[in-house]
């Protein structure tokens, strides 16, 4: 009897204090994860100890610029879509999110790209952001970047030569059109409600939500479809909109193209800039595959291979390499989880608020305001 007691007990407590505890847990990963990767990347500087006193200080700067800046835009693109879904955040609270979404994906194993999602879409909803309109916001920024990196991957191997223009431009050209039909489909009015539909009935079988919300949304699952569909259903950017969106994509990925460019040009590496974008492609792969966190290892040796197979001097090549992944891996990480820490306790709680039928209150917006624009 004493034995249950003391269980339950045990139990009571780390249910209280779960969050707590997968705050500490991410954190412990991600520096086992750092610390494992340390001894190899000191071994790197060593080595590359003469190329690095050869370094000009003022091309770093403007290199760690540029790598700062392409976070910046991408998390902009979360900003934006949010002002569409009628529901601005400050820029200062995006930006927070955004870099301790990047730290938890490139440093924390197995599941840091799934944490990092579940982290953003966790903070927005402490503010208040319902989670359709969180979700959106998260999620479709990294589907965005991933089509805009391919098409103009695509269109940069054919100018380069390395395979026929006409054959990458036709190949851009349908990926580019694939997934707006693709798109086109997914928000087709009758296929939102059956995807909706299928993942509230998923959903409600999931235990640890609320019961008291679940009883209401979990009994009317098609009444609970159709309010999420009518939410998504707002959440069209225009055209124009749709542009400036892809615009700030592709400049996200330009300044850390140049973020590279600017490290071989800090160590007068003389690679042309065809051989740095297949390098910077081969990175971008390496760290999509996710066989460690940021690509760690697969990365490097990626854009080292590129360079020397492009005739570039060894050591040059091989402190390019460290620095730049310096700058936009392990330093970028660490001041996204010195953020993370800071986000973790200054973050303003959102308390639930039970919903009656599970209906999401619609967001206010500042006075003066238009609905609908940006």
């Amino acid at each position: 009897m004493a034995a249950a007691v003391r269980v339950r007990a045990v139990a009571s407590w780390l249910l209280r204090h779960v969050k707590a505890i997968l705050h500490w847990l991410l954190v412990f990963a991600a520096l086992g994860y750092i610390a494992w990767e340390l001894p190899d990347l000191l071994r790197e500087v060593r080595e590359a100890g003469h190329e690095l006193a050869q370094l000009r200080s003022g091309w770093l700067l403007v290199a760690v610029g540029l790598a700062v800046s392409a976070l910046v835009l991408y998390g902009e693109m979360h900003r934006w879509l949010l002002l569409i879904g009628r529901h601005p955040v400050p820029g200062r609270t995006i930006q927070a999110i955004t870099f301790a979404e990047n730290a938890i994906q490139n440093t924390v194993p197995v599941v840091g790209g799934a944490g990092a999602l579940a982290y953003s879409i966790s903070r927005l909803r402490r503010r208040g952001i319902d989670a359709a309109l969180a979700s959106w916001a998260v999620v479709l920024p990294g589907a965005l970047s991933t089509v805009v990196l391919l098409v103009v991957g695509l269109l940069v191997i054919g100018v380069a030569g390395w395979m026929p223009v006409w054959f990458a431009t036709v190949v851009a050209a349908a990926v580019a059109v694939g997934t707006m039909g693709l798109w086109s489909v997914l928000t087709h009015a009758q296929v939102l409600h059956r995807v909706l539909l299928g993942l509230v009935h998923v959903w409600r079988r999931v235990p640890g939500t609320c019961r008291s919300c679940r009883a209401g949304w979990a009994g009317m699952p098609e009444a609970t479809a159709n309010r999420l569909a009518q939410r998504i259903g707002i959440l069209h950017p225009t055209p124009l909109q749709w542009l400036v969106l892809i615009v700030v994509a592709g400049a996200s990925w330009a300044a850390d193209y140049l973020a590279l460019h600017t490290c071989a040009t800090a160590l007068d590496l003389g690679a042309t800039w065809t051989t740095l974008a297949l390098g910077f492609l081969v990175v971008q792969l390496s760290i999509a595959l996710q066989v460690l966190p940021g690509g760690a290892g697969l990365a490097e040796t990626g854009l080292l291979g590129v360079l020397l197979a492009s005739g570039a001097p060894p050591a040059p090549a091989a402190a390019t390499v460290l620095v730049y992944r310096l700058i936009t891996w392990l330093g970028l990480s660490v001041a996204g989880w010195i953020v993370y820490a800071a986000q973790i306790h200054l973050t303003p709680a959102h308390g639930h608020r039970h919903r009656a039928g599970g209906a999401e209150d619609e967001p206010e917006l500042p006075p003066g305001t238009v609905r609908g624009t940006w």
